[in-house]
């Protein structure tokens, strides 16, 4: 039986024009067998998750982004990522393997996985790239920082890893990316909340901020500093934060007139939900989950920051 690997390689090595990597797990190793195998001048593209468990389980690995930025190749984020696809031009291969030298059959024992080719032109797959890439966030070196940390923190701290396939099938419907944006005004209690002690909460604003904590997907037990550290990390791979981020980068400071057009063009906020309000909401967020890298101005409700993540 051909492995995986042999017909992923072998696809990858007729591109003419363009070449995507679909996974939701990538390690480092397997994914430059794969590169080697795509010729230069190739237009190629990543997308991959970065998941806390994922990462802390040794599914995927974050030495992945430093290969694609030498390489030039821009690698994207999906949250809820758990689709399989390469890529060729016109020409697909789909099914279970994900880039790491098991699935691919590269190392034993080695899993039992399924490719198969598919054309890229079939409806299926059009749509399932235009809906990829609507609300893929690319990742940036702050976003590998964060994780790094995040994930050495966890490593002391987690006493069992989690499987990260078992957290795929059980975390399916968290931070669902295209709809995520904070509506907890008082972030400073989610803490409190997430340990048990919701007495000083209140019973009208429990039930959202037990919600909003269920999306962050957080294991039990967190010391508050690695609680903040991983909703920094999760909400930093939301569309609507990742391009707070980017304009505050590109222009110093973000304001109600660019988040307004952020939350259209996402469709995340219901007619209730003002722009100046989110941009409220968020500036309480950043706040208190990002104190040690931006500033708030209340009077004219902007977002500075301070220094790089």
């Amino acid at each position: 039986m051909k492995q995986p690997g042999e017909a992923v390689v072998a696809l990858l090595a007729t591109a003419k024009e363009t070449g995507l990597i679909v996974a939701p797990f990538i390690r480092a190793r397997a994914l430059q067998e794969v590169l080697e195998a795509i010729p230069a001048g190739v237009e190629v593209t990543i997308v991959t998750r970065w998941r806390p468990a994922d990462l802390l389980a040794g599914a995927s690995d974050l030495h992945v982004f430093d290969i694609a930025s030498a390489r030039e190749i821009p690698l994207y984020l999906r949250y809820d990522l758990h689709a399989k696809m390469f890529a060729a031009d016109r020409t697909c291969l789909v099914g279970s393997a994900n880039v790491t030298e098991t699935a691919l059959g590269w190392r034993n024992p080695a899993n039992l996985e399924l490719v198969t080719t598919v054309s890229r032109d079939v409806p299926e797959i059009v749509a399932f790239e235009a809906e990829l890439f609507r609300l893929a966030i690319r990742a940036t070196s702050e976003q590998r920082n964060r994780m790094q940390r995040l994930v050495a923190d966890l490593a002391e701290t987690v006493q069992q890893l989690p499987d990260a396939e078992l957290a795929t099938e059980e975390l399916a419907g968290v931070l669902t990316p295209g709809s995520w944006i904070p509506r907890s005004k008082n972030p400073e209690d989610l803490f409190a909340v997430y340990q048990g002690e919701t007495d000083a909460v209140g019973r009208a604003r429990l039930p959202s901020m037990e919600a909003e904590l269920l999306q962050m997907g957080l294991p039990p037990a967190l010391p508050e500093s690695h609680f903040n550290s991983w909703v920094c990390a999760a909400i930093g791979q939301t569309p609507l934060v990742a391009e707070v981020l980017r304009v505050i980068d590109d222009n110093g400071a973000v304001g109600e007139s660019e988040v307004g057009s952020m939350l259209e063009a996402l469709g995340v906020a219901d007619e209730s939900e003002a722009p100046a309000e989110v941009l409220e909401v968020l500036r309480r967020w950043f706040n208190h989950f990002m104190t040690d890298h931006f500033e708030t101005k209340q009077d004219s409700i902007r977002l500075v920051r301070t220094r790089s993540i």
